[in-house]
């Protein structure tokens, strides 16, 4: 990827250094320092990188400053006085880092570089008003990202207001959506299929599925509301791209010490999201991370008619074993990315649309550990005071107290 220009400006420019990546900060410094009419330039660690920092900011005549782990209060207020730099038109950060091969499993095995390691620098830097993040890695490439939103900024916006979370089961069909349109909604991936009909788009939107981001991209990049805040994997961030962006980090697992554990999780802070087979609890934990309180489930069916799915790509056929065989004994044997199912050989309606499904393939539903995610889902938001009801028509899902969808109104 070539690189585009350092422009001159008169705003701040923050390089941070990484740890191992200091000769990668130091040309970015010598293509900075040599601009003519440029702005002044900060340099930036967090405490592993500050040795190289300090030893590159004396070279230059610069000065190092501490990056703080984490954004929030009172670690974050360590850089305050740098906030009207970094909150200037035409600011801009540069992030020095050498980025992780992401494998991308449904694009022919590429392998796409994800900065996720720098997203605590990042956190720190969009806290202090920074919105423009370009990338440089040590193959020489260059990327360059708005970011407008991250999950930092969300916390408690929405305190004590109701949400609807919607599901893209087919029940959407026998309630009227119209309803919605001034309640504070979230949606997930084909959503927009509905916006039509309904008469308006939901406030927040987001993907967790590799399969659906990697296969479908250019369909969400054209479908998706402009306005929609869109939150995504932030290794996708140089991927998937779309306005409104909110780029997380979304988990399937977590590491305590030297102990991997694998799920169930639930995000209660802004630095961590966690998968749990559906879209639909990453947006649980997006909307109690807001202080929405309750939280309403509509479209989720928690059903899918699906009877069988393809084995490694084969056309053999093979019963759904997320169907058919205990939690305990599917020990994560069926592989993302292995197998899928069609959607146009479901025995039934699985979705609001057709549209959502002609042509389409999936990875089929773990049921059976979805169910043990939301279960965790409602310990945790019992546990913090946050209601969470079902108001989908004869959905399967039983984790959460049902209520009839009219009633709310």
């Amino acid at each position: 990827m070539s690189r585009e220009p350092i422009m001159p400006t008169s705003a701040t420019t923050f390089v941070t250094v990484e740890p191992g990546d200091a000769d990668i900060a130091a040309g970015a410094l010598v293509r900075l320092l040599g601009r003519e009419g440029g702005g002044p330039v900060r340099v930036l660690a967090r405490a592993g990188g500050m040795p190289s920092a300090a030893a590159l900011a004396a070279r230059f005549g610069l000065t190092a400053h501490l990056l703080p782990e984490t954004p929030a209060h009172p670690e974050g207020a360590a850089l305050r006085g740098l906030m009207a730099e970094a909150a200037a038109p035409g600011a801009e950060a540069v992030i020095c880092a050498t980025s992780t091969p992401f494998p991308m499993v449904f694009r022919n095995n590429e392998a796409a570089p994800a900065f996720n390691a720098q997203l605590p620098a990042v956190r720190v830097l969009h806290g202090l008003g920074l919105r423009r993040f370009r990338f440089l890695d040590r193959d020489g490439s260059e990327r360059i990202s708005e970011i407008p939103h991250l999950l930092d900024g969300f916390k408690g916006r929405h305190r004590g207001e109701r949400a609807f979370i919607v599901g893209n089961g087919p029940s959407l069909r026998r309630i009227d959506m119209r309803l919605l349109k001034d309640e504070l909604t979230f949606g997930s991936n084909r959503s927009f299929l509905g916006y039509e009909d309904w008469g308006f788009p939901f406030r927040y939107w987001g993907i967790s599925d590799r399969l659906q981001i990697e296969m479908y991209k250019e369909e969400y990049e054209e479908g998706i509301d402009r306005d929609s805040v869109k939150f995504f994997p932030f290794e996708y961030l140089h991927f998937l791209k779309v306005a409104n962006a909110c780029p997380c980090e979304i988990a399937s697992d977590a590491a305590f010490g030297e102990q991997w554990l694998r799920f169930p999780h639930f995000g209660e802070r802004p630095n961590a999201l966690f998968m749990s087979f559906t879209v639909t609890i990453t947006l649980i934990q997006i909307a109690a991370l807001m202080g929405c309180d309750p939280i309403v489930l509509i479209g989720v069916d928690h059903n899918y008619p699906i009877a069988r799915v393809k084995r490694r790509g084969n056309d053999e056929a093979f019963v759904n074993p997320a169907l058919t065989t205990p939690m305990r004994d599917l020990q994560r044997r069926s592989k993302l990315g292995w197998d899928y199912w069609e959607g146009n050989t479901a025995t039934g309606a699985t979705h609001f649309t057709d549209k959502y499904v002609t042509n389409k393939i999936f990875v089929p539903p773990r049921t059976a550990w979805s169910e043990t995610a939301y279960d965790y889902a409602k310990l945790w938001c019992d546990r913090a005071g946050v209601t969470i009801l079902n108001a989908t028509p004869d959905s399967h899902l039983t984790s959460y107290p049902r209520v009839a969808y009219e009633t709310l109104f």
